[in-house]
């Protein structure tokens, strides 16, 4: 029998169930129209063919993980494997909150073409989120500072600078499930897939992280079928006009929500987490992100009627300081982190300038800076050098340093009668559109304000097992380690800072007498 036959004859079997009814079946509700649609089916594999390619790829993955910690022959590279404490503990959630987001799919979909690819997508997350448990779990027995890894999970759900990365999860596992399917496969599957499993593949190599490179490359051998996923899904969707609008919409606010998150994240580790770079986030970005997807994936739609994302100009343009601000944040704050931050050295900051043209005049003077609060016996943060922590955006949750600290697009809109907080004119944009979406989460201003810093790092559980000393150090070999008392003595008050200017919807900053 031909495969065709064969899958045709199985899709026969799907019915129609009569003890419940479709409302009832399908448990949310989406704007888009879904009805009379004729799928396009993104690939035909039954079940049991999917479930032995699987098999066979994690039986050569763990054969490689085995071999890994038996003949390895040296260690991987110390800035690495400290970021990594980081980056790993927020991939896991981003992988889990895609398995959950398929799942919302294939409760919400009718056509059975679609929901076969969302059940198959939904088992390859959860063995995503999986596979890197497993490497948190190896690299927490293999390296020679665990601390960290220990607690990513948590670590996860209550850092500062995850709130990044767990607000744009949130987001999306609580959007229309459509539109949600949207920003996750459409962005996060296609845009955002090769620049980050196969450039932070290729950086775990530079690293000497094998363990990782085989994971990331085994993960990205599952990616193919996920961007199958979301151009099935756009390619159905546009079968009906009323959709087009309801899909422009949609790609204007996960192109901005994911630059902001996920490229964020993108830019930061491949600028930063390396020591043997081979080209600079903003290239890689270029290259896989505005070039290939915007240049040619999304250009392809233009004959549906969907037009380029309104803030393009601006995400390219934001590459130029994305990473090296973020790394201010991160740096900056590092007592709430949980692993030890490796400085740039001066060899690090002639590569940025040469790829990044202006890197140390903007810069140089927070690397400097740093350089002289590292030594716990100077009883200087650099984070209460600089002023402390800035305000956090209510709907993406990066301070409001960016695209560039001294040039921030941060500003305060009033709506309902309150004021809101928030980064750019891209969030402002996704705010005004759904305010309720973004309503009653709790900042870290909320948690912590009026504490010590160093009740914050003891609340958060960011201590090593003596119970005294931080997991995170400004440095990966301090000749000391930081401790609860050393940030004690630094007298650092969490003050939440002045509101940045209110603006009215064109931009004009708005005097007292107007409000």
């Amino acid at each position: 029998m031909q495969l065709n036959q064969a899958y045709d004859r199985v899709k026969a079997i799907d019915w129609e169930p009569s003890y419940i009814t479709k409302e009832d079946r399908q448990v949310e509700a989406t704007r888009f129209h879904l009805e009379g649609l004729r799928p396009v089916d993104p690939f035909k594999t039954f079940v049991r063919d999917y479930i032995e390619t699987e098999h066979e790829k994690e039986n050569r993955h763990y054969a490689i993980l085995e071999a890994s910690s038996r003949l390895s022959s040296g260690a991987p590279e110390a800035r690495w494997m400290e970021a990594m404490k980081f980056g790993l503990a927020n991939l896991v959630g981003v992988e889990y909150m895609a398995a959950r987001q398929m799942g919302r799919m294939a409760r919400s979909v009718a056509p059975m073409e679609l929901r076969q690819g969302y059940m198959m997508q939904m088992l390859d997350e959860m063995r995503h989120s999986n596979l890197e448990m497993n490497v948190i779990r190896h690299h927490m027995r293999s390296w020679r500072d665990p601390s960290g890894y220990d607690i990513a999970a948590k670590a996860a759900g209550n850092n500062v600078g995850a709130g990044i990365f767990r607000s744009m999860a949130e987001d999306l596992m609580t959007s229309d499930p459509v539109e949600t399917s949207l920003g996750l496969q459409v962005f996060i599957e296609t845009a955002y897939s090769n620049v980050f499993f196969v450039g932070l593949s290729s950086a775990a190599a530079a690293q000497g992280d094998n363990v990782l490179t085989s994971t990331m490359l085994t993960i990205q051998s599952d990616e193919a079928r996920h961007m199958a996923n979301g151009w099935a899904t756009l390619t159905t969707l546009i079968q009906d006009d009323r959709n087009i609008p309801l899909i422009q919409d949609a790609l204007e606010k996960w192109s901005w929500r994911t630059h902001v998150s996920f490229g964020l994240g993108n830019m930061l580790f491949a600028d930063y987490f390396v020591k043997n770079r081979t080209e600079s986030a903003k290239e890689q970005s270029m290259r896989w992100v505005f070039d290939e997807f915007y240049g040619g994936f999304y250009q392809k739609l233009e004959k549906y009627g969907i037009e380029q994302p309104r803030y393009l100009e601006t995400m390219m343009s934001d590459l130029d300081w994305m990473s090296h601000t973020a790394a201010v944040y991160m740096f900056g704050a590092w007592p709430v982190f949980f692993h030890r931050m490796d400085p740039l050295t001066d060899q690090d900051i002639e590569w940025f300038e040469k790829k990044y043209p202006g890197f140390d005049r903007y810069f140089g003077p927070f690397w400097r800076a740093y350089g002289k609060c590292k030594n716990p016996a100077d009883r200087a943060l650099v984070l209460k050098e600089l002023g402390g922590l800035p305000n956090f955006c209510e709907v993406c949750q990066r301070p409001l340093i960016f695209p560039r600290p001294d040039i921030s697009s941060g500003r305060t809109i009033s709506l309902g009668g309150q004021d809101h907080v928030l980064c750019s004119d891209g969030c402002e944009d996704i705010y005004r559109a759904d305010p309720t979406h973004y309503a009653g989460s709790k900042s870290f201003y909320d948690l912590y304000e009026g504490q010590d810093m160093s009740d914050v790092v003891r609340t958060l559980g960011y201590v090593r097992s003596d119970g005294k000393t931080l997991m995170a150090q400004p440095e990966l070999d301090g000749k000391r380690l930081w401790t609860l008392d050393d940030v004690r003595a630094c007298n650092f008050e969490i003050i939440r800072p002045a509101k940045p200017p209110l603006i009215d919807r064109t931009g004009a900053p708005i005097s007292a007498f107007q409000r």
